[in-house]
């Protein structure tokens, strides 16, 4: 009976073994999707909005900002010594092209290594889904609800029929319509480290607007910051006649 009974915790041990050793290895498998959650550089945070990176397990990589991926490569770990490498197959070379040493915990994912003379630290957290930026969320029809300039409402000049759009495409140009003078076109870009969007004209003489962006629900509000103007938007779905 002492026998069985010696077996059977023998048994028992092994088992919560093998399960603690699963789970371990499950907690510092990088396989799959981070989201990137701080950036030190020194004593400096230069964390950038919405940025994530996917490892797969046949050691191929990609990374975007949001809903965008501009970066594919491929990664390798020593899993004795913690180091992480990552090549960008289609960006600059690494200037410093040192691994990275991993630590794991929980469902985080810390890179350590020494850039020049700063010490770097990546913080990086398992997601499982792609992260949506506030530049991710401008994209669509907004309707023009007050422009202010100088102080001054001007959204009966500029907007006397009260039908001026916004269209911000997904391609990264814009539309304006329903404006006094007609359609107008152009590009814009945004920050990737700060709600910030530059817009540019396309016309003989391109004009050029940079504004701070505030999202809440479906208003979104632009402050120049080349200028004094101040502009109100709300989010729509069918362009007005």
């Amino acid at each position: 009976m002492k026998s069985i009974y010696r077996s059977l915790l023998v048994s028992f041990v092994v088992l919560i073994s093998c399960s603690k050793s699963k789970k371990q290895s499950n907690e510092n498998n990088i396989d799959g999707l981070w989201k990137v959650t701080k950036v030190n550089i020194g004593e400096q945070e230069m964390t950038p909005i919405a940025r994530w990176m996917k490892f797969n397990a046949d050691s191929t990589q990609t990374s975007g900002n949001g809903w965008l991926q501009h970066s594919i490569g491929t990664w390798s770990f020593n899993s004795d010594k913690n180091l992480l490498q990552v090549e960008n197959t289609n960006g600059v070379q690494d200037e410093f092209n040192d691994p990275f040493k991993v630590n794991f915990s929980r469902d985080n994912m810390i890179w350590q290594r020494k850039e020049g003379e700063f010490d770097v630290t990546v913080t990086l957290e398992k997601i499982n889904k792609l992260p949506t930026s506030p530049a991710n969320e401008l994209y669509g029809l907004w309707k023009f609800d007050t422009i202010t300039e100088e102080g001054k409402e001007v959204s009966e000049t500029l907007n006397s029929n009260q039908k001026a759009m916004l269209f911000l495409r997904w391609d990264n140009t814009y539309v304006l319509h329903n404006y006094p003078e007609g359609e107008k076109y152009g590009m814009f870009k945004t920050h990737g480290h700060r709600p910030q969007i530059d817009m540019v004209s396309y016309s003989k003489v391109p004009e050029f607007k940079f504004y701070t962006f505030q999202l809440n629900n479906d208003k979104l509000e632009l402050t120049s910051t080349n200028s004094n103007a101040k502009i109100t938007l709300t989010r729509i779905h069918q362009f007005i006649q």
